[in-house]
């Protein structure tokens, strides 16, 4: 039954987030030929507003949710309307005179809201798939949540069900716009719209996010059922919060084999009601489990799972003389035998989590600054990273900025292009 619930919760908050997205582009092109054509851009920025708002209040709720579709969605009504603006502009006699002007052109009808918003949002969908995962929506969901190679039953239906929503919103764009923008060259007469012409423009594309709805619904509803039927599912379903140390002693690390043949750290700890992180309670833990006494300890960052559990990592600084103390049945690996394990899917999602997020904001510190310009005048500088210097890095592995810079650089084809418009979205987030 808890498995059940973490399924029917995913899959209820991807339909819910489809319903409101798309079905606000529905609402757009259902009464776009009601709204004034100089309007209707202010009118697409406002609605981005409210899905900014929508996301930033899932967001800060205890339980996962995807935002893939609102996000293509809130940049479809981000760029359609710059791109009304532009045609709105381009007939303006006193800037261009009328040389953007057909010879039938009807100033009440500048642009078709259709042809816009699906040209757009096909492209916005094709861009969100190319990206997959390295979309930002996504890198903010890993950076709340540690998610890392479907590690959660929940992160593993988000993946899979809001790609597929991509692939049917790609689908639909393309299929009514293809549809409009063949009317459009061959029926369409720019006077008004006339029955035929609100048909195709507004109706039709209603009709279409009604079909999806009955069939996500009803895909969702089996998936549900057959997940329910199906007793060989495996997942973290503990709700109990957890503690892990990730344990050092120079270039090594501590690991011990799982009997599902993962590897993990050896020290790690349920407590049941502990949500913020307490070095002192954390270094009883830590010794209670057998760890040495003179060993440092570093809280590094904390994480909510899709359960609404929270995950509290540290760090254990274990010097030579007490690395055989701190063994606990496990074995001290070089870096290059962690860095196989990784790249063999050997070792347990979690600690994969963990070394990736390391290793990622330590090289985005070294390299760049908070604003991702480079530390030395050498592009593309790589700097060294090693085990040892782990406890003398002095960067806050919690703070997701490092994690945005690693992908926001200097080093990156239009980084400023890029970082104003990052900035322009940000507006949407207040």
């Amino acid at each position: 039954m808890k498995q059940k619930s973490i399924v029917a919760g995913a899959l209820r908050t991807l339909f819910r987030t489809w319903a409101i997205s798309v079905g606000l582009i529905a609402l757009v092109l259902g009464i776009s030929y009601l709204v004034n054509k100089t309007i209707m851009p202010f009118v697409l920025l406002v609605l981005a507003y409210f899905i900014s708002a929508l996301m930033r209040v899932r967001g800060m709720q205890n339980r996962q949710v995807c935002m893939r579709i609102a996000w293509v969605v809130r940049t479809t009504f981000v760029i359609s309307a710059f791109v009304m603006l532009a045609l709105l502009l381009s007939h303006v006699e006193s800037l261009f005179g009328t040389r953007f002007n057909a010879p039938y052109f009807n100033p009440q009808i500048p642009y078709v809201t259709g042809l816009v918003v699906l040209t757009v949002c096909s492209v916005v969908c094709i861009y969100a798939l190319f990206m997959g995962v390295s979309l930002g929506v996504c890198r903010a969901c890993r950076r709340m949540y540690g998610e890392y190679e479907n590690d959660s039953l929940a992160s593993s239906l988000f993946n899979d069900e809001s790609e597929r929503q991509l692939r049917l919103l790609l689908w639909m764009c393309i299929g009514m716009g293809t549809t409009q923008w063949a009317y459009f060259l061959t029926f369409f007469i720019n006077v008004n719209f006339n029955s035929p012409d609100k048909f195709f423009f507004n109706f039709l594309p209603v009709a279409v996010y009604l079909l999806s709805l009955i069939f996500l619904a009803s895909r969702y509803y089996s998936i549900t059922e057959a997940f329910q039927s199906s007793a060989s599912a495996s997942t973290r379903i503990n709700g109990n919060n957890e503690l892990r140390f990730l344990v050092t002693s120079g270039d090594n690390m501590l690991l011990r084999e799982q009997g599902d043949g993962e590897w993990d750290t050896p020290y790690r700890a349920e407590i049941p009601s502990q949500s913020k992180a307490d070095d002192d309670k954390a270094r009883q833990r830590f010794e209670a489990m057998g760890g040495p006494a003179d060993a440092s300890i570093r809280y590094l960052y904390t994480n909510r799972t899709s359960g609404g559990s929270i995950m509290l990592h540290y760090a254990v600084f274990v010097s030579d003389e007490s690395k055989e103390k701190a063994l606990r049945g496990g074995k001290w690996c070089s870096l290059y035998e962690v860095d196989g394990l990784l790249n063999g899917n050997r070792l347990s999602p979690m600690l994969a989590n963990e070394l990736v997020r390391i290793h990622t904001i330590t090289m985005a510190w070294k390299t760049y600054d908070r604003r991702g310009h480079r530390l030395y005048p050498i592009k593309n500088y790589k700097p060294i990273f090693r085990l040892r210097d782990f406890k003398e890095w002095d960067v806050d592995f919690n703070d997701p900025v490092w994690l945005q810079i690693s992908v926001e650089n200097e080093d990156r084809p239009f980084f400023r292009v890029r970082r104003v418009w990052r900035k322009f979205l940000d507006i949407f987030n207040r």
